[in-house]
């Protein structure tokens, strides 16, 4: 007993002696700092449990209980957005969400719909319930099916009606992209007030598709959003569209003050087709004395063209005709009022109603985007320092001047009701949002944001100082470039029946060296000629470029043989004096004169 006791001894002082002379011993090692982190467990808002995890390391995934729901998942955002990763490195503190669904059997009765637009033959419009819409509900299930063909551009919902009840969007579908395809996208939510779930479903591949909707009517949420958290939508791509693809035809207003005769696609001119296949109807206010015609663009999946159907006053009932003036060619309104059109394409007939009560809602435009540094979606609204002026009292024409804008930015003209200073619940203050699709000018400078996903903002291409002028008659944003100016000719039948644009010197106008607002040209005319003068932005080279039409409405008052050259159509000039004269359009006051040379 004695030796073991004195081997302790010895050993024990030994490893004091080690302590006490480090260089000797060599140096200790020190035990490695661990980080940890919490990852926290929600119901909602109540936490369910937590629990520390070394960084690096990944959470335990378990599975609650709640009485009367059933366990749907963890997700790592409180909108269920997309699932959590458990296989994932834990490197911050973490929030994972569950998801439940009630487990009360209700059966769901509801009818669903896919609805939406695009060129699909089930999406003909965004209020219209096409053939073939309805999806099948299976039986002794909430679960509603639908196999379609959809083309990319298509964009859609599924709701119970016209009105868009019970809507499911994109928030609904647990996936958009299959083994790293993308088939379906969101379009977001510009202003950032519309729930994703609300948010369009947008096609990004051709192709025939299976969708399941999947319902859980115990929780819904109810009104006004009748939105659900437990709903779903999946899909399957089934391959190649198993149709074949038909033109779907559209018809747009085009006038000579309504849209300057230039070709303007968008829901101020579409007249659009009701939930009567074949029938179309739209509603606008037109002035005294505009001429008018609907034209048509032929839509085949992603390819349009323009038509060659046209409705003009020879498809007018005799009813109408107490409002509209004309014969075979364009109409003309009678008054300036609201005029409700509808065309049934199976009688080629179109029929007129007029309000002359009716006038457009007073509005004040702000420009709103992501511009000048500290102004984005949310600030821009009723800033008066982005608040288009109108030109003149009654003029209909507002302006908004010197916008510095950089590459890439994005904006768009907002229109609230005239005295408004906040947007309202569900902004019922707006009375418009006008976008490229509203937009005459130069492609170059500007272009839509992402239309394939529904986002028509305005997007700048080329910085400079711009200013930007909105016709609130026409609806129409022209938009010039400060520091570029004009290229204008003069086009008419002295240069062939089909007007062929020349950009030949003796056609051109010579912009003035003291006023950069004037353009001058100096011209004979030998005969009687209709004619005006396309105005593109500076330096243009191709003749089928953006150009604004400077016609008949743009005559002024100061020219002294303007009495001469009044037109016979509303959109033309005439010459009825042969002769030569000096013609000078001002960029300033937008306007056209005439002085006879001697």
């Amino acid at each position: 007993m004695k030796a073991m006791k004195w081997i302790t001894l010895s050993v024990v002082a030994a490893a004091v002696a080690c302590t006490s002379l480090i260089t000797a011993c060599g140096p200790t090692e020190e035990e490695p700092e661990v980080t940890e982190y919490t990852v926290t467990y929600y119901d909602d808002e109540t936490v369910l449990k937590t629990e520390t995890v070394e960084e690096g390391k990944k959470a335990t995934e378990w599975t609650p209980t709640k009485e009367g729901y059933n366990f749907d998942g963890w997700y790592a955002t409180p909108n269920f957005a997309h699932e959590f990763k458990f296989d994932a490195a834990i490197n911050e503190d973490t929030s994972v969400f569950s998801k439940w669904s009630s487990s009360a059997q209700v059966d769901d009765t509801r009818t669903f719909y896919i609805c939406g637009q695009g060129s699909s033959s089930v999406l003909g419009g965004s209020a219209v319930l096409e053939e073939g819409a309805q999806m099948t509900k299976t039986e002794g299930k909430n679960e509603y099916t639908l196999t379609v063909d959809l083309y990319e551009g298509d964009w859609f919902q599924f709701v119970t009606n016209t009105a868009w009840d019970y809507q499911r969007g994109w928030g609904y579908m647990t996936t958009g992209t299959i083994d790293g395809v993308e088939y379906f996208a969101s379009n977001g939510s510009i202003d950032g007030t519309k729930p994703t779930k609300m948010e369009d479903i947008v096609c990004k591949k051709d192709g025939n598709y299976t969708f399941t909707l999947t319902t859980h009517p115990a929780d819904d949420l109810g009104k006004p959003t009748e939105l659900s958290d437990s709903d779903t939508i999946t899909f399957t791509y089934n391959g190649e569209v198993e149709g074949t693809i038909e033109a779907v035809t559209h018809y747009w207003l085009k006038g000579a003050q309504i849209t300057a005769w230039h070709d303007m696609y968008n829901d101020a001119t579409e007249l659009k087709e009701t939930e009567t296949k074949g029938v179309y109807s739209m509603s606008v206010y037109l002035k005294e004395g505009d001429q008018f015609m609907f034209a048509s663009t032929f839509v085949t999946g992603t390819e349009s063209e323009v038509g060659n159907l046209y409705i003009k006053a020879d498809t007018l009932d005799e009813a109408s005709k107490a409002y509209v003036d004309g014969d075979t060619s364009n109409m003309t309104a009678k008054a300036s009022g609201m005029y409700t059109f509808t065309y049934t394409e199976a009688t080629t007939t179109l029929s007129v109603a007029f309000d002359a009560t009716k006038k457009p809602v007073e509005s004040d435009y702000y420009l709103d985007g992501a511009f000048g540094g500290d102004h984005n979606w949310t600030n821009n609204n009723f800033n008066p320092d982005y608040q288009l002026v109108e030109t003149g009292d009654g003029s209909g024409i507002y302006v908004i001047e010197n916008v510095e804008l950089a590459a890439d930015t994005e904006f768009t003209i907002q229109a609230f009701v005239a005295g408004s200073t906040e947007p309202g619940d569900s902004w019922e203050n707006q009375t418009g949002n006008y976008n490229y699709r509203y937009f005459y000018g130069n492609a170059n400078a500007f272009t839509s944001a992402n239309p394939g996903a529904g986002n028509y903002n305005f997007k700048v291409l080329i910085a400079s100082t711009y200013t930007i002028t909105f016709d609130s008659y026409s609806k129409i944003v022209t938009i010039e470039d400060m520091a570029l100016g004009y290229d204008i000719y003069i086009n008419g039948n002295m240069q062939g029946a089909s007007w062929p644009v020349s950009f030949d010197a003796q056609y051109k106008f010579t912009q003035s060296e003291t006023d950069d607002n004037i353009y001058e040209l100096t011209f004979t005319f030998d005969d009687e000629y209709e004619f005006g003068f396309k105005a593109y932005p500076a330096g243009t080279t191709d003749p089928a470029s953006n150009s604004d039409w400077l016609g008949l409405a743009k005559m002024g008052t100061e020219g002294t043989a303007n009495n001469l050259f009044k037109g016979t159509s509303a959109s033309n000039f005439m010459s009825t004096v042969p002769g030569t004269y000096r013609i000078v359009y001002n960029a300033e006051t937008d306007t056209v004169d005439f002085y006879a040379v001697d």
